[in-house]
């Protein structure tokens, strides 16, 4: 069963090639979808460079996409579905993950084989039983409280509404490629999580290690944490009432 993976990269240059190269090594019916929003540090050249020393049978199998600015990575995510779903016809899953190894790649086929059982949605879970390694207590004060908010003004069975490790069926994706998604930043993972609940769609979760990045700068600062806060509550209202 074909699958995409696809990575939101904005200034990704020290990460993404080794991650690319891990993905579409480890099996044949994998496809990666690199969404650059134009970053300075020249990603996009860098990947495209990359897949021009590829031998045949996985440069095909490597798609990149250049936006002209960075307009947030839920943006960027679902630009590289709807690219996927058009264009990567025989794909039935889809994959959203970060570019610097926080999310393991070994993890893939265990979300895959969760939507084999029927599930539409899996998330790649932090909480209840994950591991969190090497996060300042900062960050981890900040999306601790932020998933309780969201289990209480959403969805008390979902414990990860935040994080962006992601497995979807083509059934979902065409369905919320549909739908008015208000939000184009980080807060989009609630969204979405939120749309899909709302579609009474099937979402699992299994615990992973999510190990902060060894190298580079994390794109999010605390300006669009607390944007997403006051975001989430809107979200809940359209939850709840609409």
């Amino acid at each position: 069963m074909s699958y995409v993976v696809v990575l939101p990269s904005y200034n990704e240059r020290e990460n993404i090639l080794e991650l690319i190269e891990t993905i579409i090594r480890s099996s044949k019916d994998s496809y990666v979808v690199v969404v650059d929003d134009n970053s300075p540090d020249e990603t996009f050249k860098v990947v495209d460079e990359f897949k021009n020393n590829l031998e045949s049978n996985l440069f095909k199998r490597l798609y990149l996409i250049k936006r002209q600015k960075k307009d947030g990575r839920g943006g960027a995510v679902w630009d590289g579905l709807k690219f996927s779903l058009t264009n990567i016809p025989d794909a039935q899953y889809f994959i959203e993950m970060d570019c610097d190894f926080s999310h393991n790649p070994s993890y893939i086929f265990t979300g895959i084989k969760l939507l084999e059982k029927g599930h539409n949605l899996v998330l790649g879970s932090r909480y209840p039983n994950g591991k969190i390694v090497n996060w300042p207590f900062s960050r981890r004060m900040i999306s601790f409280f932020a998933n309780i908010l969201a289990r209480i003004l959403i969805d008390r069975n979902i414990h990860d509404f935040t994080n962006g490790f992601r497995f979807y069926d083509k059934d979902l994706v065409t369905y919320l490629l549909d739908q008015d998604m208000k939000y184009t930043g980080y807060i989009n993972l609630s969204e979405t999580i939120s749309l899909s609940l709302k579609a009474g769609k099937s979402i699992g979760s299994f615990p992973i290690i999510f190990v902060n990045r060894k190298l580079g700068k994390s794109n999010t600062d605390f300006k669009e944490l607390a944007n997403s806060l006051v975001s989430i509550f809107k979200i809940a209202i359209d939850h709840r009432f609409k």
